[in-house]
């Protein structure tokens, strides 16, 4: 791999040379006092815990200008047996630290050792509290520590990961093998590329940094306060060397400049850095590179590849063969090709189930790619995941653009849009860095929030207008909704940054002129709400993952109220703090003098004091509104929610009848009327700003106030009024009294009827594609769902293909016929027997889905001592841990098994011999809880049948697609659920899965045959 490898997708090119000059810069460069009297160190510990955890090793290097001169490593007897999980990470077991210092002993040398030096650690805060927490090693405390994964973080924004080995590998830094200093010795390596990648950001932004937050709460500020005092020497010494004038040169944007920043080295008794200007003076490269729109000349008529054409593009000489070596036609990609085009051409509606291993992303990227460059018109393709999303973009579409350029078919334009939430909003960050960096508390800890601020200015910097979501912030320091915005909170021509300098606006400008727009299914389904003004007029849509579609877009059109927005809204409007209420704020500037103008000064003051009064009146009603929402939690049914804090309730008429709803409906009315009034206030004082000078920020801080109490307003009208048949209503409730959790929500129940007068009224053709649509070959649940076929604009074709790989050879299913039914008393205990069995006879690989947490931690306590005592790992997905950290896990590991939840039903590739077998304990029912069952149970006496059933069997579906990731892959499919086999609706399950390979057996003929399989591996 190269260093391009661990950088993320669309770097710019100029980005990516600076990360790829840094090993040489860093071989040339003297850091002055950052590379003298320094001690890079690491530590490992029992666990995690602050509380409970304690140090098992030290490790910790001396260094002076990138050299290693002196070590320091010592194991540590923590007092208390070292976990197996931990022992099974680090390599340190019990019996290597019986004899080693105790944990005081361990720190009184390491002070020793280290003396005044600067400290290195990656994530210094967990390495200090350690270090420093009895009395031997108070005295560290007085050091300074610099956190190596913050620099990181800050200078390297663009790197996919910031762990210290993938740093290691991204740069080719030397690091030995030695098992008690290798991080150490890999940090060693790694900390002067880190002095490097500051030491060549833009200077006046190094400057800023440098002044964010006290040392006292930020210690690693000092290497940005010493970098900079190096960037200002040369700068002034150049200026002398060519007797010219010091130039501040401007922190740059990609292609948009702002002035400098400013601010001196500050203690923390001053104040913070002076306001950054980030305002743009220049146009985004990108904009210039697309600066001709596509054409919309309106009616005409529209020019298609012929089939031909399609048949010669996916041929071994055509299109597609050019592109992959050693390509191999596929009849089922060619033919879903062909029937996209025809779809097109004829203005219809298409529903594709495709196989794995077909290539559905060039069978629908190809015609439609060619149409819209033949057309110079847009084509819209929407997807599930940012995962898919990126590989079209940044992987594919690339692809497929060099080489119809090849074939002299043209430039194809292609661009990635996603919600506003996504994108950086400058107008946001502004604030944040004009505020400076605050002490923020987490779990009893205090942090600074100065190097998320750093790092979200950093990559502001080194991007054009790529969104956040691979952008590794803390948002506990740094919340995500304090440097994005939605749709309803940005102020579009108000804002300063609208137009080419707004990351949103950007990208959409960027997307008017593309022949093909890459979304999600969120921004594709919420733009239908936003009357289409959301994303480019597109005539022709692919929606891929099309299984996921009717739940995404029945969300993206819900009406919610959330009780902690309205009390972060009133937490704004009844401070007196000029910072956080607008109100006050402006009334404090004083913008009509009162001696010139006293009509007008009485008036603005008249104004601001009712908005005031009016802004404290909707903080209590929202306050005591928000607080009621919690009463629903006894009227909730018990039987159903009883295991758990926060659940959902079903508001159905008996509910709305019940003295706690009726309650709630007061407050909402007093909430209502306090919203007006507010709305009318802000509109006033809109109004009255209008012909003033300077005061554009407050009118438009005061509008996205009127924005979102109108946004509110409308939902608690919907929600707690008259109950109208289009909607499901529910609530979302917490038990805590001390948690706020609750919601209010209503969804459109027939998403179907929504679409077929909003969506196929828009457009010619909607093509829906995935792997797993039909249920036993029949398409009627998704059509009825997605309401197609339900008029003219909703007609629809349909197509059924099967994989290019061999299911029946590859994958074998087995039914469990001697397994008690889920609500079988004796069911739990013999699924764990099946489980230890099942895995010791495959020897590990294998995935196990559960539908219920509660169940699967019983399934993994039973389990997993037997399977430790027999040298395999399995692991469970519990609260808190890291689904990334399962997956890579997972990956590395071809031994491992994993119980998972419904974040590993779908969207998760192991291909290869890691996973060989997956389990499915339970057939994924929705819970009878669920409001919108209920709801659709209470309409129609077959709502099992219609929506329940087939959405299991989807799942299923999706679950055994896990298995067989290529053409290679082979594995078993175990089902427990013996449902399958006595209920009438097991057939519709069975025949739909891939491979008809199926066999009925017992527990112990199914562990025969994996131990059968296990010796003919061996």
């Amino acid at each position: 791999m190269t260093l391009n490898d661990y950088i993320t997708d669309g770097t710019p090119e100029d980005i990516l040379g600076r990360y790829a000059a840094l090993k040489e810069y860093t071989e040339l460069a003297d850091f002055g006092m950052l590379d003298r009297n320094l001690v890079v160190l690491d530590t490992e510990t029992t666990g995690l815990s602050y509380n409970h955890d304690e140090l098992t090793q030290i490790a910790a290097a001396r260094m002076e200008c990138g050299e290693i001169t002196e070590w320091f490593v010592t194991f540590v007897n923590p007092g208390k047996p070292i976990p197996d999980e931990i022992a099974r990470l680090t390599n340190i077991h019990d019996e290597d630290v019986v004899d080693a210092p105790t944990p005081d002993e361990a720190r009184a040398l390491l002070a020793e050792f280290i003396g005044d030096a600067y400290i290195v650690a990656h994530n210094a805060d967990f390495d200090k509290h350690f270090c420093t927490k009895s009395e031997s090693g108070e005295c560290l405390n007085r050091n300074i520590w610099v956190d190596s994964l913050a620099l990181a973080r800050i200078a390297l924004p663009r790197m996919k990961s910031h762990r210290l080995i993938d740093l290691v590998h991204a740069f080719d830094a030397p690091i030995s093998t030695h098992r008690a200093d290798a991080d150490v010795e890999a940090l060693c390596a790694v900390y002067r590329i880190l002095l490097s990648a500051v030491a060549t950001m833009p200077p006046d932004l190094v400057e800023y940094i440098a002044n964010l937050a006290p040392r006292e709460e930020w210690p690693t500020g000092v290497v940005f306060e010493n970098i900079s005092n190096l960037q200002q020497a040369m700068l002034e010494a150049e200026a002398e060397r060519t007797n010219q004038k010091r130039v501040h040169y401007p922190f740059t944007v990609r292609g948009m400049r702002s002035s400098r920043f400013r601010g001196k080295s500050r203690s923390s008794e001053q104040p913070a850095p002076e306001p950054i200007d980030i305002v743009a003076a220049g146009m985004n490269p990108a904009l210039a590179r697309n600066a001709t729109p596509l054409a919309d000349d309106g009616p005409k008529p529209l020019e298609f590849p012929s089939v031909t054409e399609i048949d010669q593009a996916f041929s071994v000489d055509g299109l597609i063969g050019s592109m992959y070596e050693n390509y191999e036609p596929r009849i089922e990609q060619k033919i879903m090709a062909e029937e996209i085009l025809s779809a097109f051409s004829t203005s219809n509606n298409l529903v594709v189930e495709a196989g794995t291993g077909v290539g559905k992303s060039m069978a629908y990227l190809v015609p439609a790619a060619v149409t819209a460059l033949r057309n110079n018109i847009p084509i819209g393709i929407a997807t599930k995941t940012n995962a898919l999303l990126d590989q079209l973009v940044y992987k594919e579409l690339p692809m497929l653009a060099k080489a119809l350029e090849a074939e002299g078919a043209g430039e194809l334009n292609h661009v990635a849009l996603k919600g506003f939430s996504h994108y950086p909003c400058l107008r946001r960050i502004s604030h944040v860095a004009s505020d400076g960096a605050h002490m923020v508390e987490i779990a009893g800890q205090q942090y600074s929030q100065a190097t998320s601020i750093a790092a979200i200015l950093s990559y502001i910097e080194q991007t054009e207008y790529d969104d956040i979501d691979a952008l590794k912030l803390d948002y506990r320091t740094l919340p995500r909704y304090a440097i994005t915005t939605s749709s309803r909170e940005c102020l579009r021509k108000r804002c300063p940054f609208f137009g080419t300098y707004c990351f949103v606006h950007g990208a959409r400008r960027q997307a008017e002129h593309a022949h093909v727009v890459v979304t999600n299914h969120a921004l594709f389904f919420r733009d239908l709400a936003a009357d289409g003004n959301l994303l480019p007029h597109a005539k022709f849509w692919i929606v891929d993952e099309a299984h996921g579609a009717e739940a995404e877009a029945r969300k993206a059109l819900a009406i919610n109220l959330d009780a902690q927005e309205m009390l972060r809204l009133a937490g704004r409007l009844t401070t007196e703090d000029a910072k956080r209420n607008a109100f006050v704020r402006l009334e404090r500037r004083k913008p009509v003098d009162s001696g010139t103008q006293p009509e007008a000064s009485t008036l603005f003051y008249s104004l601001t004091e009712k908005a005031k009064k009016r802004g404290r009146d909707f903080g209590e009603k929202a306050e005591i509104l928000a607080k009621h929402m919690k009463d629903l939690v006894k009227v909730a049914p018990k039987e159903n929610n009883k295991n758990y804090d926060t659940f959902e309730v079903w508001i159905n008429d008996d509910i709305r009848l019940t003295p706690e709803f009726k309650g709630l409906q007061g407050y909402g009315r007093d909430f209502v009327d306090a919203a007006e009034k507010l709305i009318s206030s802000g509109n006033e004082i809109i109004a009255f700003l209008d012909d003033m000078d300077g005061v554009a920020e407050n009118q438009r801080e005061i509008a996205s106030i009127v924005i979102d109490a109108k946004n509110m307003l409308q939902a608690c009208e919907t929600i707690l009024g008259p109950a109208d048949l289009r909607y499901v209503y529910s609530a979302r409730v917490c038990r805590k009294p001390e948690r706020v959790a609750e919601s209010l929500e209503a969804q459109i129940v027939d998403i179907g009827q929504e679409l077929d007068e909003t969506l196929y009224e828009r457009t010619q053709s909607v093509v829906y594609a995935s792997a797993t649509i039909s249920i036993s070959d029949d398409f009627q649940a998704f059509n009825q769902a997605l309401g197609l076929n339900a008029s003219e604009a909703s007609r629809s074709k349909e197509c059924l293909l099967g994989s290019s790989y061999d299911y029946n050879h590859h994958m074998r299913v087995f039914v469990l016929n001697d397994m008690p039914e889920p609500n079988n008393a004796r069911y739990m205990a013999r699924l764990q027997n099946m489980l230890l069995r099942a895995h010791l006879a495959q020897q590990g690989s294998m995935l196990t889905l559960f539908t219920n947490r509660r169940e699967m931690e019983q399934c993994f306590d039973a389990v997993n001592p037997e399977l430790k005592a027999n040298d395999l790992r399995l692991v469970c997905q519990k609260w808190g841990v890291s689904v990334k950290g399962l997956r890579d896990d997972f990956l590395a590991d071809k031994h491992l098994s994993l119980f998972a939840l419904k974040s590993f039903w779908e969207g998760f590739d192991a291909p290869g011999a890691t996973l060989r077998g997956v389990i499915i304990p339970k057939l994924p029912f929705a819970k009878p809880s669920d409001p919108l069952s209920c709801e659709r149970s209470a309409r129609d006496r077959s709502a099992w049948a219609h929506y329940v059933l087939p959405k299991a069997v989807i799942e299923v579906k999706q679950a055994a697609g896990r298995l067989i990731r290529t053409a290679t892959d082979e594995g078993v499919l175990i089902l427990a659920d013996r449902r399958l086999l006595t209920k009438g609706y097991g057939k519709s399950f069975l025949n739909s899965l891939p491979s008809t390979n199926i066999t009925m057996c017992s527990i112990d003929e199914l562990i025969e045959h994996l131990l059968d399989e296990s010796t003919q591996a061996e």
